[in-house]
């Protein structure tokens, strides 16, 4: 069920408008209403706050002014439908000038929000998800399977021999390899699947409503790319690789990761090079 929010994200002028119109004339009635207790104009800038976090400064200060419009519009005393309403042309000088201000602020604010949460959301060498955006998006995954009971699958990729190649050629390098897998990775795969670095040099990759036999052949094309671009490049890695198919929920997302590093690792431990495949059923 969408919200309010919902639609202000999209930051549709129309609907920003509209709300901030009305939450202006909301505001002005109970100025009016409670006039005699007290003094509720600094409530004004609500809609100001609003239009210039989810609209633009431009939003933000049309609102100002039509603010301060209707303001002047109802000061000099003027009698409006039984409530006197008076503010001097000084004082909405000062409210205009405060308010663009505000709306100004809110919006720059708003742009340097929006670039720290991005950066907190994506790896910075590689530009994939982060961890923690990977987590939310396994969580979102497990509530929709819930909901809808269609299963996903999840792959934890592991590097072998990449501390031979930070030792030999030094960690210059590593970082090449790393953004290189991960555009082998992008490229390989699907555009809804999410791909995320959420270690050294461990990667994940969550199949959204898809079965084993779908995942399966994901991941070998996938683990084909990455070998060819490898070789290309002349370097000696190969990838131990966990593949599970999830119909049974798990508990969280960190038992989905902490199964599918499992089986990466038993992978890891024994011959490298080579991919495990599980269906997850459950604890039971």
């Amino acid at each position: 069920m969408k919200t309010i929010f919902d639609i202000l994200n999209k930051r549709q002028p129309t609907s920003i408008w509209w709300l901030s119109i009305i939450v202006i004339a909301i505001i002005f009635c109970a100025i009016f209403i409670v006039k005699e207790f007290a003094d509720l104009t600094p409530l004004l800038v609500i809609p100001v706050l609003l239009a210039s976090w989810y609209g633009s400064s431009k939003t933000g200060i049309g609102l100002a002014m039509l603010i301060a419009l209707s303001m002047l519009a109802m000061s000099a005393d003027i009698d409006f439908i039984g409530f006197e309403y008076s503010s001097s042309a000084y004082d909405v000088a000062v409210i205009l000038v405060v308010y663009i201000f505000v709306a100004i602020l809110v919006t720059n604010f708003r742009k340097v929000h929006g670039i720290e949460v991005e950066a907190a959301d994506s790896d910075t060498l590689t530009g994939l998800h982060s961890s923690r955006s990977f987590y939310a998006e396994i969580a979102n995954e497990i509530l929709r399977s819930n909901r809808y009971g269609h299963k996903f699958s999840l792959a934890y990729i592991d590097v072998d021999n990449f501390k031979k190649i930070n030792d030999t050629f030094g960690h210059d390098t590593g970082d090449k390899l790393l953004i290189e897998l991960s555009k082998s990775l992008v490229s390989s795969l699907r555009a809804t699947d999410t791909i995320a670095r959420i270690g050294g040099d461990e990667f994940v990759c969550l199949f959204p409503e898809t079965e084993q036999g779908e995942a399966k052949s994901a991941i070998l094309k996938a683990e084909k790319s990455l070998k060819e671009r490898m070789n290309r490049r002349k370097w000696d890695v190969s990838f131990s690789i966990g593949l599970v198919t999830f119909e049974s929920l798990p508990e969280d997302v960190r038992e989905a990761v902490k199964i599918a590093d499992e089986l990466m690792y038993s992978v890891k431990k024994n011959k490298k090079n080579d991919i495990a495949y599980k269906v997850w059923h459950g604890n039971g």
